[in-house]
């Protein structure tokens, strides 16, 4: 049975109720779900079903398996009440709309290529790119610099869907795939810092976005 995956739909639902259709142990699957499954370079959401917790979501072929905290007290079939973690959800949105202004910044300014599709979670994005030489500090500060120019313009971020591919776009730059979740407008964002992280190898740096405002 094939997942609705109300998350793909609305990434702002963030309670919702739905109907259990398969338990195993503590895993759980459920008819329609806005539990946005790992993958992707995005971390998966956490939240309750029922007042349980929720450790994590993952993909099983079509379906969206929840992991519960504990093995759930409610049955296959039961319309079940379910919310995601807002706070934490919101933050891996805006960080990952910022990971690519970041991205075509970086570009912009190094003509850096990245070398690997990075992690985003609720903390930081960290995306590794290709040097040949150190990261130049001046330059990164200026990738900072015009990534909140970009940010604090508010330009409206458009998603859609093509069959089972996502797409990404803000009008500066051309259309990025993927299938995580983001803000509605860059101006949500709030105000970043861009920096190095630890380096990964050598040739490459990690580049660290992450958030200046709750």
């Amino acid at each position: 049975m094939v997942t609705r995956k109300i998350y793909n739909e609305d990434a702002y639902v963030h309670e919702f109720q739905t109907t259990v259709t398969s338990i195993s142990a503590n895993d759980v699957i459920l008819e329609a779900t806005a539990f946005y499954p790992s993958g992707g370079g995005q971390v998966c959401d956490t939240g309750e079903i029922e007042g349980a917790r929720v450790l994590g979501a993952r993909k099983a072929d079509e379906e969206i398996v929840h992991e519960m905290e504990i093995q759930p007290s409610f049955a296959v079939g039961q319309r079940v009440s379910c919310s995601v973690d807002w706070t934490r959800r919101y933050r891996i949105m805006r960080l990952h709309s910022a990971a690519h202004i970041v991205y075509y910044v970086m570009q912009d300014v190094f003509g850096a290529k990245p070398a690997s599709s990075g992690l985003v979670d609720d903390q930081k994005d960290r995306n590794d790119y290709l040097f040949d030489t150190p990261v130049d500090r001046g330059k990164l500060k200026s990738v900072e610099d015009q990534v909140n120019v970009i940010i604090s313009k508010g330009f409206p971020v458009k998603i859609w869907l093509e069959g089972e591919t996502k797409f990404w776009k803000i009008e500066p730059y051309p259309v990025m795939k993927c299938a995580g979740t983001h803000v509605r407008n860059t101006s949500e964002i709030g105000p970043v810092r861009v920096d190095r992280g630890k380096k990964p190898g050598k040739g490459k740096e990690r580049i660290e976005t992450s958030l200046l405002s709750p």
